[in-house]
C-alpha cells in the first residue's frame, strides 16, 4: 500500500471505513425488515430486489455525472445521502418507506462505487490499476469479516442498532476523504477534452458489442453472486431454519466469505494474465455451480462453511476478471460511463431476491438453486461471445462501408453468441489451461 500515492492511500481507506457501514448493517437487512416491519419473504424480495433495480439504472446517469463532476464531492455527497437514509429505515412505517429509503441508499452506493473506480483509475497508470483495485476489494473483504460480527452483537441488543451504527461509518468516511486538492488535479490531468452530452455518450455506449457482451455476463454472474448472502442466502435459511438460527449463521457464511477472499485474493489475482480472463471466468462459473450444489444439500454448519469457500473461490476469480474485462475496452474519457454501464450487472443482483423469493415460495427450494447454477454457464457462454466480438472502432469502420442497420437490431452482438455458441457445440474451446 506505500507504493501508491498519498491520494490513493486516503480512498482506500475512506472506502474501508464506508464498508464497514454495509458490513454492520446489510447482512441483517432482510431479518430487519422481517423483524421490524413484519412482512413475508417475497415482500421482502420485493422491497431489496425493487431497490437495488432502481439503483442499477440509475448507474447509467451515475456514471455521467463522475464523468462531469468532482468525483471527490460526489463520494462526500453519497456517504450523507446513505447515512441519512440508514437512520430514516428505523421509523419507516411500512415496506413503501422502506423501499423508497433503500432505493436513495443504493444509488448513493452504486454513485460511489462507480466515482471511486474511476477515481482510481485516472490517478494510475494501466500497471498499477489491478493492484488497487485488488486492495480495495481485500480491504472491502476484511470490513465483511468484521462487521458481521459487531452487527450480530448489536441486533441481539437491538434490532435497529446496526442501522445507527453503519449511518456513523459512512458519515466518518466522508471526513477521511478531506479536500484532497490533488485528487482534483490528479484526476483531470489525463482527460484532455470534455465527455459529451448524456445521450451522446449514451449512443457510444450502445454502439460497443464487447461491452453489451460483458456487461450481459456480468448480469448473470451477479445473479448467483449479487447479495447472496444479504439475499437468497438469508431468505432460503429463514424459510428452512427460522429467523434465530438464521441469525446465528449467517456470521459464520459471512466471515468464511471474506477471510477466504483476504487469503486467496492476492496470490489468485498474481496468477491472472488479460489474455487469459476466458479460462479464468470459466473456472470461476463452476465454482459456483460447485458452491451452489453445497449449499443445496448442506445440513450442519460445517458443510454450509464448506460450500461457502468453494463459491468464495469462484468470487475471488470472477469479481476482478469483471473488471478487467472492463478497463481493458474503456477510453479514458468515458471512464466513469463505461463503469456505470458495467453496473448495469446489478440488474441480477435486483432480480435475484425477487426471483428468489418466487422460488422460494411456489416451489421446492432445490429449484431455486439450479436456476442459478444454469445462469452461472449462461454467463460463460456471454464471456465467451465479448472475447470473439470486435472491438467498436471496427464496427464504426465497417459499417460506413455498408447500408445503415437500424440500432435495435445490432447484429454484430446477435452473431457473436451465435458464434460463441457454435464453438461450444462444436467442442472447439481448447487449451483452457494454463491460467496463467
Amino acid at each position: 500500500m506505500s507504493r501508491f500515492p498519498a491520494p490513493v492511500i486516503r480512498l482506500l481507506f475512506s472506502s474501508f471505513v464506508f464498508v464497514m457501514g454495509r458490513a454492520v448493517a446489510l447482512p441483517f437487512m432482510a431479518l430487519y425488515l422481517h423483524e421490524h416491519l413484519g412482512i413475508n419473504q417475497q415482500t421482502i424480495g420485493w422491497v431489496l430486489g425493487g431497490s437495488i433495480f432502481f439503483s442499477t439504472l440509475f448507474s447509467l446517469y451515475a456514471g455521467y455525472l463522475a464523468d462531469r463532476l468532482s468525483k471527490n464531492l460526489l463520494m462526500k455527497l453519497a456517504g450523507v445521502v446513505v447515512a441519512v437514509c440508514t437512520v430514516s429505515l428505523t421509523i419507516a412505517p411500512n415496506a413503501w418507506t422502506a423501499l423508497l429509503a433503500l432505493m436513495c441508499i443504493e444509488s448513493a452506493l452504486t454513485l460511489r462505487g462507480i466515482s471511486l473506480k474511476a477515481t482510481l483509475a485516472d490517478l494510475l497508470p494501466p500497471e498499477q490499476r489491478p493492484k488497487a483495485f485488488s486492495l480495495n476489494y481485500t480491504l472491502i473483504n476484511v470490513a465483511f469479516a468484521l462487521g458481521p460480527v459487531l452487527g450480530a452483537w448489536l441486533f441481539a441488543i437491538k434490532v435497529s442498532g446496526p442501522l445507527w451504527l453503519a449511518a456513523g461509518f459512512s458519515l466518518l468516511a466522508s471526513q477521511v476523504l478531506g479536500r484532497p486538492a490533488a485528487i482534483v488535479k490528479a484526476a483531470t490531468s489525463e482527460i484532455k477534452s470534455s465527455p459529451a452530452g448524456f445521450m451522446a455518450t449514451m449512443r457510444v455506449l450502445r454502439s460497443d458489442s464487447r461491452l453489451i457482451l460483458f456487461t450481459l455476463g456480468s448480469v448473470l454472474t451477479s445473479f448467483v453472486f449479487g447479495r447472496f448472502v444479504s439475499g437468497y442466502l438469508s431468505q432460503y435459511l429463514i424459510v428452512s431454519q427460522g429467523t434465530q438460527a438464521t441469525a446465528q449463521l449467517l456470521p459464520f457464511i459471512l466471515i468464511t466469505n471474506a477471510v477466504t477472499v483476504v487469503v486467496l485474493q492476492y496470490p489468485v489475482g498474481k496468477l491472472m494474465q488479460q489474455k487469459y480472463l476466458f479460462r479464468w471466468v470459466s473456472l470461476g462459473a463452476m465454482l459456483y455451480a460447485a458452491g451452489l450444489l453445497g449449499f443445496m444439500h448442506a445440513s450442519s454448519a460445517v458443510s454450509w462453511v464448506v460450500a461457502t469457500l468453494v463459491f468464495t473461490v469462484g468470487e475471488v476469480i470472477v469479481i476482478p476478471c469483471e473488471y478487467m474485462f472492463i478497463d481493458m475496452i474503456a477510453p479514458a474519457d468515458k471512464r466513469g460511463s463505461y463503469y456505470g454501464a458495467q453496473s448495469l450487472a446489478m440488474f441480477g443482483a435486483a432480480l435475484n431476491p425477487v426471483i428468489c423469493g418466487y422460488l422460494l415460495v411456489h416451489f421446492h427450494s432445490d429449484v431455486m438453486f439450479w436456476v442459478l447454477i444454469s445462469a452461472a454457464l449462461l454467463g460463460v457462454l456471454l464471456y465467451f461471445a465479448g472475447t470473439r466480438s470486435k472491438p467498436a472502432e471496427e464496427h464504426v469502420s465497417e459499417a460506413s462501408e455498408t447500408e445503415p442497420v437500424p440500432a435495435v437490431c445490432k447484429p454484430q452482438t446477435c452473431l457473436s453468441v451465435l458464434a460463441a455458441s457454435k464453438q461450444f457445440a462444436g467442442n472447439r474451446v481448447k487449451n483452457l489451461y494454463p491460467f496463467y
